[in-house]
């Protein structure tokens, strides 16, 4: 494939552009930031690839987001022998094939999509052309190698294999095998299919069928047997059901009995609750009698005990009043005490503060002071550097300009012709510049003349200043013959041919010189070269590169010191206003102090002495609180006590009026329960109680004997078993006969041929096991053939990493040199690169070798293929991490391989590789010498570039 232009038309930023590409070397496109060199790329794979119906998230993207316009590409290439121009609109489908050779023909919509698909598939190998990308913002390393048809026919004819490019013979044979194998097999999980699994479906129904049928006759001589069973097992269990209803009469009698039993127990046992409750009531009348006269006693003497109480604490309460009016007395001398200290302590502290404020007001002043002179430094700064402003952007402009001057001149004197004139005999001999302009190759050609050959005249003419480029008259200089001896004659003069120049010998010839058109172009370039480099000093406002690298390091010292100043007034961290009015409150705090302070006072000689006496006064009215605080502490003791002893006090006056209260409530209580029995009563009713309870407990005793003995549990045991016995003969009985009906009707379903069908299944059965067995010999053999060629091409797929390993360290040599090798893994990835005896894994090595390592592994690729499957090599931005060392090396690789002896086929004529390159910095690649530089503007901008 060769691509030779691309035509982009609303496609993202892009308004109309297109862009031409040499059929064959390398071609360098070049272009700012978002002037749509990826955008190119990425139009080529959409029109290869998506059809102009798509509504797919990529298509969808490129739709220009301003205008209400649809994505359009045209690109014209070759491709096996087909001269192709392809256009696509997108979005209002439109898709267009015009084939000009090699026999015209013109297609539209899906069939022209279509044919594009089935050129390509034919001629090239399309998923080679994507590994060979080199996309901007994608992993730089290249991958899926391994599978293209195409490489590995190269990669075999290189390791001495008959078969040429693209003939297919392994893959046919390959894909022969698979076919085979997807009669009898899955491709998925290789699970049967197809005749093998009919094959398996059908002896597997016929082995089920012939079981079905051996199983049914099995069952049929079971069943009769069984119904021969269940008909005497019936006929016993009916014998069974009568002796089983016997034993449940009788043991419904004897449950009888026991519930007879259980009736006169149950009434004796009520009798002894009936009689239990009376013996409780009478026994709580006589409780309740007893603690009556207990209580009345108990009030008697907790009343004697509380009257010696009463009088214990009258002692108490006096000798407690005499205390607290002792604390009280103590606690108003400590009080006294320390507020005299307090008021001592108030007044030096406040002698403290004035001198401290005294103090801060000189510190205050002297950081006023340091703030105004750093703000006087940073103005200083600020104006140096406002008046060395310059940018680095404008110093490294002019340099470049400057670069280009000195560039344009060099390339003059290399490709001006030179002038030797030679004076022969004493005529008068004039050189004359008609331009007046003298150039830095005449001032080299003045310079290899001797002082002794020309004179003081030619030396001026041949200077090269800009005084000496504005006249406008010509310069001659003039060989006059002087006393001088032959030697000072012996060198003639040489001059670069730059400008027109004359040659006049007088009265005898005049020789005018004129540059060739090489020459003058060149002197266009170096005078805008020089009008560019004066216009950007005189807008930097600098006389020359070397000026502006003195103000641009003026400026960078000024801005250093401005940055310092700067920094030093930031740590000073004071506000001017603060400051101000920290000073102002600090004078008013003084001013106030010395108003309020008592004048016959001494004050303190110093801050010293005033902290001192301030700590002495503190610690005085420290100790006085403390004292303070303990007689506080005594009185509250005091008072407390006092409280204590009141409450107590009166505690034991209203207990005493309460126990009063309780005691005649008692006597009250016990007078009226002798009014309505008298003690002697109450005990004779709790002693008849007790004998008639203990005579119905005898009683009740007698009964729940006579109820155990009759085992009233094992009957009703015996009882419920017995019924549950008759129900379950019952149930076989119904069973049985059920058993019998079924077995019946089953026998009558079974028909009189089932013998004969179970041995037609039987035949079937066998007949289908031998279509199975042929069928998998089948299956099993095609199985071994694929299995035993993939292992063979697996072979083969290893013994191409010779030659491609071959290939890729011949480019990698020309850039890493002789001692570069590298190892390869069987899906043909670079798995370690060894230099200089040191190999390295390649997913360790530095960004920029691995991106010269995959750049030696796609134009190693694309050489292999070779100009009749090969496909271009496309590069957006890369080479972005290599050094400018090695930018020279893979600049010199690219114009290699972009040239016919970078191709196995060099020999024989082959063509050179297409490589194309998208970049934004055009040094980059700029070592790549035979390449072809296409331009790119504006977005809006066509392609000038000629065609190739």
């Amino acid at each position: 494939m060769r691509l030779l232009r691309i035509h982009l038309t609303n496609f993202r930023g892009v308004a109309d552009r297109e862009l031409t590409f040499e059929e064959h070397g390398v071609t360098v496109v070049e272009g700012p930031n978002e002037s749509g060199k990826s955008s190119t790329i990425e139009a080529f794979g959409l029109l290869l690839d998506e059809l102009d119906s798509s509504r797919k998230e990529a298509v969808r993207a490129v739709k220009p987001r301003h205008t209400d316009a649809a994505p359009e590409v045209e690109a014209e290439f070759r491709v096996g022998g087909h001269h192709l121009v392809y256009r696509k609109r997108w979005l209002r489908p439109l898709t267009e094939l015009r084939i000009l050779a090699p026999a015209p023909e013109t297609l539209t919509g899906r069939e022209a999509h279509e044919r594009v698909l089935a050129i390509l598939n034919q001629a090239t190998d399309y998923d080679l052309f994507k590994a060979l990308r080199v996309l901007q913002d994608k992993p730089f390393d290249v991958d899926r190698i391994a599978g293209s048809s195409w490489l590995r026919a190269a990669l075999d004819t290189a390791a001495g294999g008959e078969s040429g490019p693209g003939d297919g013979s392994e893959d046919t044979l390959v894909q022969r095998v698979e076919k085979e194998f997807a009669r009898y097999f899955t491709a998925k999980n290789h699970q049967p299919t197809g005749e093998y699994r009919a094959a398996q479906d059908a002896a597997a129904s016929a082995t089920a069928e012939a079981e079905d049928l051996a199983q049914t006759l099995a069952r049929v001589e079971a069943d009769t047997e069984r119904h021969g069973e269940v008909t005497a097992r019936l006929a016993e269990l009916r014998q069974r059901l009568v002796t089983d209803r016997g034993d449940l009469d009788d043991f419904g009698k004897r449950a009888k009995d026991v519930e007879t039993l259980r009736t006169r127990r149950d009434d004796a046992a009520a009798l002894v609750e009936r009689a239990s409750r009376d013996a409780e009531l009478a026994a709580g009348a006589r409780t309740a009698r007893l603690a009556l006269v207990r209580s009345v006693d108990d009030y008697e003497d907790e009343l004697q005990a509380l009257d010696q109480q009463i009088a214990a604490h009258t002692e108490l309460r006096t000798e407690a009043d005499s205390r607290r009016e002792g604390a009280s007395a103590m606690h108003r001398t400590a009080d006294e005490a320390h507020r005299l200290a307090l008021r001592q302590y108030q007044d030096a502290d406040a002698d403290y503060r004035w001198m401290r404020d005294a103090y801060e007001l000189e510190r205050v002043r002297a950081d006023r002071e340091a703030l105004a002179e750093a703000d006087r430094e940073v103005e200083l700064a600020a104006a140096e550097t406002a008046a060395t402003e310059i940018d680095d952007r404008a110093v490294e402009t002019i340099d470049q300009a400057d670069r280009g001057v000195r560039d344009a001149r060099t390339a003059i004197e290399v490709a001006a012709a030179t002038v030797r004139v030679e004076r022969l005999g004493s005529a008068l001999v004039t050189v004359s510049v008609p331009t007046a302009r003298a150039s830095a190759d005449a001032t080299a050609s003045a310079g290899t003349a001797s002082a002794g050959t020309v004179s003081a005249g030619i030396a001026a003419a041949a200077a090269t200043v800009p005084e000496a480029r504005a006249r406008t008259a010509a310069e001659s200089v003039s060989l006059v013959p002087e006393a001088r001896t032959e030697a000072d004659f012996a060198e003639p003069l040489v001059r670069r041919l730059t400008d027109h120049l004359v040659i006049e010998a007088e009265g005898v010839l005049r020789v005018t010189l004129a540059p060739g058109a090489s020459e003058r172009e060149l002197r266009g370039k170096l005078d805008a070269a020089e009008s560019s480099l004066a216009t950007l000093c005189r807008q930097a406002g600098v006389r020359d590169l070397a000026a502006a690298r003195v103000r641009l390091q003026r400026h960078v010292e000024a801005r250093a010191a401005l940055v310092a100043a700067e920094s030093a007034r930031t740590r000073l961290s004071k506000d001017p206003a603060a400051l101000a009015d920290e000073q102002a409150r600090l004078e008013a705090r003084i001013a106030e102090h010395l108003e309020r302070r008592d004048a016959g006072v001494l004050p303190p000689a110093d801050r010293g002495e005033a902290e001192t006496v301030a700590d002495h006064r503190r610690a005085e009215s420290e100790e006085t609180a403390a004292n303070l605080e303990r007689a506080a502490d005594a009185l509250r003791l005091a008072e407390a006590r006092a409280s204590e002893i009141v409450a107590d006090a009166q505690k034991l006056a209203g207990r005493a009026e309460h126990l009063a209260a309780e005691h005649e409530a008692a006597r009250t209580r016990l007078a009226e329960a002798r009014l309505a029995a008298e003690d002697p009563v109450v005990e004779q009713r709790d002693a008849e109680a007790a004998k008639a309870l203990a005579a119905a407990v005898q009683d009740r005793a007698a009964h729940d004997a006579n109820y155990r003995d009759a085992q009233p549990e094992q009957v009703e045991l015996l009882l419920r078993n017995a019924r549950d016995v008759v129900a379950r003969t019952e149930a076989e009985i119904t069973d049985a006969r059920a058993g019998l009906q079924h077995l019946a009707g089953r026998l009558d379903a079974v028909g009189d041929d089932l013998a004969d069908r179970h041995r037609e299944a039987e035949a079937r059965r066998d007949a289908a096991e031998r279509d199975l067995a042929s069928v998998t010999a089948r299956a099993e053999a095609a199985e071994l053939l694929r299995r035993t060629i993939l292992l063979r091409r697996e072979e083969a797929t290893r013994s191409y990493q010779g030659p491609f390993k071959e290939q890729v360290e011949r480019f990698g040599r020309l850039v890493f040199g002789a001692s570069f090798e590298v190892t390869v893994d069987a899906d043909l990835r670079i798995a370690s690169r060894t230099l200089a005896g040191r190999t390295d894994p390649y997913a360790e090595l530095s960004t920029g070798a691995r991106e010269a390592v995959a750049m030696c592994v796609r134009l190693a690729c694309a050489a292999l293929v070779g100009p009749d499957g090969g496909v271009p090599v496309i590069i957006d931005d890369a080479l972005g991490a290599a050094d400018p060392g090695r930018r020279r090396m893979l600049g010199a690789l690219l114009n290699h391989a972009g040239s016919a002896a970078a191709t196995p086929e060099a020999t024989n004529g082959g063509k050179p590789t297409q490589i194309i390159v998208f970049t934004c910095d055009p040094d980059r690649y700029r070592a790549v010498g035979s390449a072809q530089v296409r331009q790119l503007g504006h977005n809006n901008d066509r392609d000038e570039s000629p065609a190739p």
